[in-house]
């Protein structure tokens, strides 16, 4: 399973949303950068830990211009639980058969217990811009991190 890589065209998707709406990467084409998260599952202390703090700088990210795309291998009625339960604001989107997972890379490591965290950072032409493969099951960068290459997307985009 081939890892993507930064500057390649991010592939599209379309996943079911926890409120039973259909969501494809293309939709914010053009409109947002989108900030896709892969987590391991809820089963995970340092995802749902993740899934907090994006939640406390949702509007941060709102700000940038940028929607947040969680992507897991739990079911759709797990993930809309969990949504429902977490009153999380961002975008969760059910994997159970892994399909966009293998499609963007995301490693399983079975002696690390599973699945890795991965994210990318896709600008609103739909470019990664930025992408991190965990390592371990808590490698999963900051949101000041990904807010300060959000920063510079727009900056970009303002020079023209």
């Amino acid at each position: 399973m081939a890892k993507i890589q930064e500057g390649s065209t991010a592939p599209d998707f379309t996943l079911t949303d926890t409120q039973g709406q259909s969501v494809s990467l293309s939709d914010y084409l053009g409109r947002r950068h989108v900030v896709l998260i892969f987590n391991r599952g809820f089963m995970c202390p340092f995802c749902r830990r993740h899934m907090a703090q994006l939640r406390q700088e949702y509007v941060e990210f709102v700000a940038r211009d940028a929607e947040v795309v969680v992507v897991g291998p739990d079911s759709a009625s797990a993930f809309k639980d969990f949504w429902q339960r977490e009153e999380l604001p961002f975008v969760g989107l059910a994997d159970p058969t892994h399909t966009v997972a293998q499609r963007y890379g995301q490693e399983v490591k079975l002696l690390k217990f599973g699945r890795m965290p991965a994210m990318m950072v896709i600008d609103k032409a739909g470019q990664v811009r930025y992408k991190h493969y965990g390592d371990a099951m808590s490698d999963i960068p900051p949101n000041p991190k990904i807010l300060a290459i959000l920063d510079e997307l727009n900056q970009e985009e303002a020079r023209g």
